[in-house]
């Protein structure tokens, strides 16, 4: 019989599906799986998202940024930035429109809003021009 020790090295791993993600360690050397559990994904997303908040900010120069914040933040980056001008455009693209299925009537409703928007922005420029003489 032999004395001779084997140490072993252990890995952590994660396997994520569609509705379970399988947890736990294999050994490095052999790929064997030396303990597992499988949870829920539903679980998973509760507990990540419980105390989360999405946080978006329309930036001075159009951009929108989003970003996620929460205690799980720290272990990944999730801001995320987008033009409103691109932001319009791929709304109202063809083919996303079919899938939103925007009428006429939301779509008028939308330009009347953006126009709000254009005026309000002309109007804070024409401000700080008047501020500024």
């Amino acid at each position: 019989m032999s004395t001779e020790q084997v140490e072993l090295t252990f890995d952590a791993f994660a396997k994520c599906g569609p509705s379970t993600a399988t947890v736990g360690y294999r050994d490095v050397s052999t790929g064997s799986v030396i303990a597992s559990i499988e949870i829920p994904a539903q679980l998973i997303e509760r507990a990540v998202l419980e105390n989360a908040s999405v946080e978006i900010i329309l930036l001075g120069d159009g951009e929108i940024a989003s970003a996620v914040a929460g205690p799980a933040s720290d272990c990944f980056s999730a801001t995320t930035s987008v033009s409103i001008d691109h932001l319009v455009d791929a709304f109202v693209a063809t083919h996303n429109l079919h899938k939103e299925e925007a009428t006429e009537a939301e779509l008028r409703t939308l330009l009347g809003r953006l126009h709000k928007s254009v005026e309000a922005v002309e109007r804070t420029i024409r401000l700080r021009r008047a501020k500024a003489k």
